[in-house]
């Protein structure tokens, strides 16, 4: 009989909106932060990405609750 030796991985999943500005921000509590940045510091974590995942939505314009552009982006670390 062998020794079975079983590795669980830690995953995460963020998700980015487009702002009207073009870029991608991670909505948090009480401020933004870009998706670049965020990106980098998990990668500079020892993250890695999985999965991503990107919806087009319409334009908001006037309609404050219309679907936006997001990118969701999935991380995983043995």
């Amino acid at each position: 009989m062998g020794t079975r030796y079983r590795f669980q991985m830690q995953v995460k999943s963020f998700t980015y909106e487009r702002s009207w500005y073009g870029t991608y921000h991670r909505r948090r509590l009480f401020s933004l932060e870009t998706m670049d940045t965020h990106i980098g510091e998990m990668l500079s974590r020892g993250w890695r990405v999985l999965t991503q995942v990107d919806h087009t939505g319409q334009g908001r314009g006037l309609r404050p609750f219309a679907k936006r552009d997001t990118i969701t982006i999935a991380f995983g670390k043995p």
